[in-house]
């Protein structure tokens, strides 16, 4: 990839990201980012993934990101909910693989992409993790991004009818 391609995509990356909270998408730094660049990647027409090195930084920045939120108080928190928690992961995990097999039989994709695009996780750690094992991070990174735009959707509509139920203002939509 050439460093004008590259930059390119990093430019429509953050355009598509400031356009994102504009219109107050969910998600909005990465929905729209993945928006900007694919536009930018349309247009150039070339395919070509990111170099090793710029994906090694982003799973590292990704990672450390989500390492920061931890607390102090986090190991106490996490004993109230390891249990129910384990219980839900290990159900969506095992409703995920069994999807994804699904998805890998009925439709012309590769099984590790239909199997990482049907698991729960977030739209950065498993766009990482499919790209660490070789998969098209593309395809599932489309896959997680529909999911999570449904779940975030739906969710922000549920937590808005609870709020209005209980006569609570609703919350701030520019947060991520």
């Amino acid at each position: 990839m050439s460093v004008a391609v590259f930059a390119a995509l990093l430019a429509g990356g953050a355009v598509g990201a400031v356009i994102g909270r504009i219109l107050h998408l969910p998600l909005w730094p990465m929905t729209g980012a993945l928006v900007g660049a694919g536009a930018v990647q349309l247009v150039v027409g070339n395919g070509a993934p990111f170099p090793g090195w710029a994906v090694f930084a982003a799973q590292v920045l990704v990672g450390s990101t989500v390492g920061a939120r931890l607390g102090p108080t986090v190991l106490q928190e996490f004993r109230l909910v390891v249990v129910p928690g384990v219980v839900a992961v290990v159900a969506t995990v095992v409703a995920g693989i069994g999807l994804g097999l699904a998805v890998w039989w009925l439709m012309p994709i590769g099984q590790v992409e239909a199997v990482f695009g049907m698991v729960p996780g977030g739209v950065g750690e498993m766009v990482s993790a499919v790209a660490s094992v070789g998969g098209d991070s593309a395809l599932v990174a489309g896959m997680h991004t529909i999911r999570l735009l449904v779940v975030v959707t739906v969710m922000g509509a549920l937590v808005g009818w609870f709020r209005r139920r209980e006569g609570q203002a609703p919350a701030d939509d520019d947060d991520t």
